[in-house]
């Protein structure tokens, strides 16, 4: 019996239970942003440094995949389009990462910890300098992806500035981002800006269908979820016995919980393999509580699952969710037990007042 493999380096541009960006061909919404790139590659006036941003799993890294594969030389199945089909030989060197003219900056893996770093280190922006001090080994554009510069620590910032300051002719840098407005005005000022907006319900509720064997009552609640992001909305159905289950069954249980509900949720979530699960039951269960606040105001529903059966004030709703905010950030800023605060956030929604 053959053993399981162990020495797999984890990848920091990839969440669990999802493919690799770079292995993603297709694209569900942005059709205008994706067009914009394409017609000034058509037309030869490519601008050298291009932010995308929106909330993660929107679609930032896919986007950035379909733009280098077409920069460096890809043959799209549309004329002027984006889409490389993965038989492409660009397409294949680029997801091997075996390109010359491609270079991918992300959190490094540090070998005497055996654990991703927490930043992207100046060590890694200078690559970019060296990268594009060389001549192209195809004569064409050289690409740079830097998956992302909301993890970027200071030295390292400053020094993707001094590149795109003074950008080196057929260089193509590509900054991701969940947060533009965080980073330097002088990084924002020399790109391109190109937000990335929610992809509509229908378009996303028909991409989902197509890509899991999940129940439609899954689908539908990935979709009210992920506020409009695809890689969100994937995790969810990914994790859906993890997470969509598990946080039905809490919310459906009020007024009255089961004690033994709440420290089996809080129990599993807490183990290290299930960091993601963790996570997306976290935003799951913050979602809830903002549709609570929105339901008490206004009476009208726009949660993922039935409304909590509490009788709250919109001020109480806003209230709980803060102390969950709180709660949460606590956790992730002190290291803080993940079994006991989330077992206390779930205890605070039923909470008396």
């Amino acid at each position: 019996m053959a053993k399981a493999r162990t020495d797999i380096i984890p990848e920091a541009d990839k969440a669990d239970g999802c493919p690799r960006p770079r292995d993603v061909y297709a694209l569900v919404g942005h059709a205008e942003e994706e067009a914009k790139f394409s017609a000034m590659c058509d037309a030869n006036t490519l601008h050298h440094a291009w932010l995308l941003s929106g909330p993660t799993g929107i679609g930032k890294a896919t986007l950035a995949y379909r733009m280098i594969r077409r920069v460096l030389g890809g043959v799209p199945r549309t004329n002027g389009a984006l889409d490389i089909p993965e038989t492409d030989p660009v397409a294949q060197r680029v997801q091997s990462l075996g390109h010359g003219d491609f270079l991918l900056i992300r959190r490094p893996y540090d070998q005497k910890t055996k654990k991703l770093r927490a930043e992207i280190p100046i060590t890694e922006a200078r690559r970019i300098g060296d990268f594009f001090s060389r001549k192209a080994s195809e004569g064409g554009w050289r690409v740079c992806l830097i998956d992302s510069m909301d993890e970027m620590n200071r030295n390292a910032t400053n020094a993707v500035l001094k590149t795109l300051e003074e950008p080196p002719e057929k260089a193509l840098l590509i900054l991701l981002s969940n947060a533009p407005g965080r980073l330097l005005p002088t990084i924002r000022s020399r790109c391109l800006s190109l937000p990335l907006r929610p992809v509509n319900d229908t378009e996303l509720r028909a991409w989902l269908a197509a890509r899991s064997n999940v129940g439609v009552g899954d689908i539908e609640a990935a979709v009210h979820l992920a506020s409009g992001a695809p890689g969100k909305a994937f995790a969810y159905v990914q994790n859906a016995n993890d997470v969509l289950k598990p946080l039905e069954r809490f919310l459906r249980g009020f007024p009255r919980q089961n004690p033994q509900l709440l420290h089996s949720i809080s129990d599993t979530l807490a183990l290290a393999k299930n960091k993601i699960s963790h996570d997306l039951f976290w935003d799951g269960l913050q979602s809830t509580l903002r549709a609570q606040a929105i339901y008490a105001a206004t009476g009208e529903w726009t949660g993922a699952f039935a409304p909590i059966a509490l009788s709250r004030t919109p001020d109480q709703w806003a209230d709980i969710r803060k102390k969950l905010d709180e709660m949460r950030l606590a956790e992730a800023g002190l290291n803080m037990n993940k079994k006991n605060v989330l077992l206390q956030g779930m205890m605070q929604v039923g909470a008396a007042p």
